[in-house]
C-alpha cells in the first residue's frame, strides 16, 4: 500500500463536477506530494464492487456524489482504509425544481443511503455550508470540510471599463446544461417584463437550443475550450434559481464564473448565492423574487456605475476565496489531513 496515494472514484467522465471539483485540482495534490489514481464509477454492479475492492491498495478512497446501495456500500467500506464522500448538490433529495411542493423533494431511499455513507465516512467534502448542514443533520459526528467549487481566473483579464464595452443591444448571458435550463425557463416571465422596457439579447451557452417567445434568444453551443470566451461576451450574467430545497444546495458555479470574468452578475437569493454575492449584494446583485429579478436586471442594464462596481468587486471576491489557486491549496491541505489524521 502506498501511504500517500488516494483512489478517487468519480461519478462520470462526462459530469462537469468531476472536472470542477477534482480533475482541475489534482495538480495541487502533485505539488503536495500526494499520489492519486482516478476511476469512474461503473454502471455494472459487479464491476463497481470489483473497483471498490481495489481500495485496499490505497491509503484512502474518495467517492464522489453517488449514493451506494447497501451491498455496494458494505464492499466499499470494508476495503477502504479511509473513506471520504464528496457532494456538491443536494444528493439526499429528489430534484423536483422548481416545484413549490416540498414533499416532491423527499426520497426515503436517497435519505437512507445518504445517512449511511455520510455516517460511515472518515471525512465528508461539501461545496457549501448548506450541504454541510445537511451532512451534520444526517451524521452529527461527521468530520466535514467545505471545499467550494473553484474558477480559473487566468483566461479573464481584470475588468477595467465595463460600461465602455457594453454591447448594443446589451447581452444578458446564461451558461449551463440543458438539464439545468429549468431554472432559466422558470424565470422567462421576469425576463420578458425586463425586455418590454429595455432591449437586450438573451445569449444562452448550452448543449441545448432555446426558442423563447417574447425574447431575442441567441444560442451558442457550449464547449470547454470556448466557455471563457463566450462568458467574456456577456454584458450581464444571470443565475436564476427557484427557492426550493434542492436549489438551496447549488454550488453557485455559474455566478462564480461570471464574477471571475468581470461580468456584472444577477442571481437569485438562494443558498450559496447569498454568501458569494456578499453583504448587500456587494459582489453581485441578488433577487428574492421574479419581480425583484426584473427590477435588478433593468438597473444593471441602465446603470454603468453599478455594472463597473459589481465587475470589480465580483472579480476581487473570486480571487480571494474561489480562485483555483486558493481552493486548490485548501484541497491539498484537506487531503493531507484525510490521509494522515
Amino acid at each position: 500500500m502506498d501511504k500517500r496515494k488516494i483512489l478517487f472514484i468519480l461519478k462520470s467522465e462526462y459530469t462537469p463536477s468531476a472536472r470542477i471539483r477534482f480533475l482541475d485540482l489534482f495538480p495541487f495534490l502533485e505539488r503536495a506530494g500526494i499520489g492519486f489514481e482516478v476511476e469512474y464509477l461503473p454502471k455494472s454492479g459487479s464491476n463497481r464492487r470489483s473497483l471498490f475492492k481495489k481500495g485496499s491498495g490505497f491509503c484512502g478512497v474518495v467517492l464522489q456524489k453517488r449514493l451506494p446501495s447497501l451491498w455496494d456500500f458494505k464492499v466499499l467500506r470494508k476495503h477502504a482504509r479511509k473513506l471520504a464522500f464528496d457532494f456538491d448538490d443536494a444528493v439526499h433529495l429528489r430534484n423536483a425544481s422548481p416545484s413549490e411542493n416540498e414533499l416532491e423533494y423527499v426520497s426515503s431511499t436517497r435519505a437512507r443511503r445518504f445517512r449511511r455513507i455520510v455516517g460511515a465516512s472518515d471525512m465528508v467534502l461539501v461545496a457549501n455550508n448548506v450541504l454541510a448542514d445537511a451532512a451534520r443533520a444526517a451524521a452529527p459526528a461527521a468530520e466535514i470540510a467545505v471545499i467550494p467549487s473553484s474558477v480559473d481566473v487566468s483566461p479573464y483579464p481584470r475588468p477595467e471599463d465595463v460600461a465602455g464595452t457594453f454591447s448594443s443591444p446589451p447581452v444578458v448571458g446564461w451558461v449551463g446544461t440543458k438539464v439545468a435550463s429549468t431554472h432559466l425557463l422558470h424565470f422567462v416571465p421576469a425576463l420578458r417584463k425586463a425586455r418590454a422596457e429595455e432591449d437586450f439579447v438573451l445569449r444562452v451557452v448550452s448543449n441545448g437550443d432555446f426558442d423563447i417567445s417574447g425574447l431575442n434568444v441567441e444560442n451558442i453551443e457550449w464547449t470547454l475550450e470556448g466557455e471563457s470566451r463566450d462568458i467574456r461576451g456577456f454584458d450581464v450574467g444571470i443565475m436564476p434559481l427557484s427557492d426550493d430545497p434542492y436549489s438551496r444546495g447549488k454550488s453557485s458555479y455559474k455566478l462564480l464564473q461570471y464574477m471571475a470574468a468581470g461580468v456584472p452578475a444577477l442571481a437569485s437569493a438562494v443558498g450559496m448565492n447569498v454568501e458569494v454575492a456578499g453583504e448587500d449584494g456587494r459582489a453581485a446583485f441578488l433577487a428574492a423574487s421574479q419581480e425583484e429579478f426584473t427590477i435588478k436586471l433593468l438597473e444593471l442594464l441602465r446603470d454603468s456605475e453599478t455594472r463597473r462596481r459589481l465587475a470589480f468587486n465580483g472579480r476581487s471576491e473570486v480571487e480571494k476565496k474561489y480562485s483555483r489557486e486558493v481552493v486548490g491549496l485548501e484541497f491539498a491541505n484537506v487531503m493531507a489531513r484525510f490521509i494522515e489524521g
